[in-house]
């Protein structure tokens, strides 16, 4: 299965699931439960997910992992965890082959989370990091090589502007966290940091290739700073990075296509990081200039996912609803899949 449907497959896996999650918590109250996340492996075949540790008795305040093997409906779903109680685990992240599952837990230290890996059967599983700061975002090379992460090196708060700020002490502004890119080889555990010193970056995705990654990026601060990042490749080997795209206004949702030659964006007048919306343009990966594939739209696209590389499924914002629509790039036809008076988050 190809690396641009098993994404569409994921995705709609996961909107059927909310939908199932709103029926149920429709009947009542009381019996709903709350899923952070989502994941359905590569090959279709189980379905990983978060939610409050709680629900088992005695668990904790914590949050857990489940798999489902969706080939055994009637089994019960098998915990991933790196521990008991008030453990926070999440982040989810599938290996391409659909045998391994990597994942965010502070199972070490309650103030501090690390990378695992686990296999899909709960076993073999190990913690893969020995970090102190912020990581978060684990996604795999298509080639199941290597793990990359955000990492905020002796951050003492989560990344973003919406985050409560750090307490000044001692000289203000006398220290500027980053929110650097950083691979981790799977086999060894080894660690490096690929993006540049003075760099923030919000958003990133793998090359097909495995070679390279679409970033987008700023120098200085990150919390100041989203409002004027660029799009930018990254090399993985040699981390050369290259600007590929200047936005007029706030861009989001990198997306690489399936082909390698182009990465796809949202760009618009947002208000925060996390806050998505604007129209989708295509730009191609070396660089030059980007094209508006949904001009004129009547809704506002919060999320980018590639069918082939002349197709664009997208998640988007219509007035009071949501929907999911797709557009041909050739042609520009935008077709309507799906919309409802719902919250849909991706």
């Amino acid at each position: 299965m190809s690396a641009n449907w098993r994404r569409l497959l994921i995705f709609s896996f996961y909107v059927a699931f909310c939908c199932a999650v709103i029926a149920s918590a429709q009947t009542t109250v009381h019996s709903a439960r709350y899923f952070h996340q989502v994941a359905i492996s590569p090959n279709g075949n189980r379905v990983a997910w978060v939610e409050p540790a709680a629900v088992e008795a005695g668990a904790g305040e914590g949050t857990a992992i489940y798999v489902q093997d969706l080939k055994s409906p009637s089994a019960r779903p098998q915990r991933i965890s790196a521990a008991n109680g008030k453990v926070q685990s999440e982040s989810v992240a599938w290996a391409p082959d659909s045998k391994r599952l990597a994942f965010l837990s502070n199972a070490d230290s309650s103030g501090q989370a690390e990378l695992y890996v686990a296999d899909a059967g709960g076993g073999n599983l190990h913690k893969l990091t020995s970090l102190k700061g912020f990581l978060s975002d684990p996604a795999w090379s298509p080639d199941g090589k290597t793990l990359a992460i955000l990492f905020t090196e002796n951050a003492d708060r989560a990344a973003g502007p919406l985050q409560p700020m750090t307490p000044e002490i001692g000289v203000v502004e006398s220290k500027i966290y980053e929110q650097r890119l950083t691979v981790v080889d799977v086999a060894s555990g080894n660690v490096r940091q690929c993006s540049p010193a003075d760099m923030y970056v919000y958003e990133y995705d793998w090359s097909p290739d495995s070679k390279s990654f679409a970033i987008v990026a700023a120098h200085g601060a990150g919390d100041s700073n989203w409002y004027v990042a660029r799009l930018y490749t990254l090399g993985f080997a040699e981390a050369k990075l290259t600007e590929v795209y200047k936005p007029h206004w706030q861009i989001a949702d990198p997306r690489w296509s399936p082909d390698g030659s182009s990465i796809a964006f949202i760009e618009g007048l947002m208000s925060d990081e996390g806050s998505t919306g604007g129209d989708i343009f295509v730009v191609p990966a070396s660089g030059g200039n980007a094209r508006n594939v949904t001009p004129g739209i009547a809704a506002s696209p919060n999320g980018v996912f590639w069918t082939s590389s002349a197709r664009i499924l997208f998640t988007e914002n219509i007035d009071s609803e949501s929907g999911i629509s797709a557009v041909e790039l050739a042609s520009g036809k935008i077709s309507k899949l799906w919309s409802e008076p719902e919250t849909l988050a991706v």
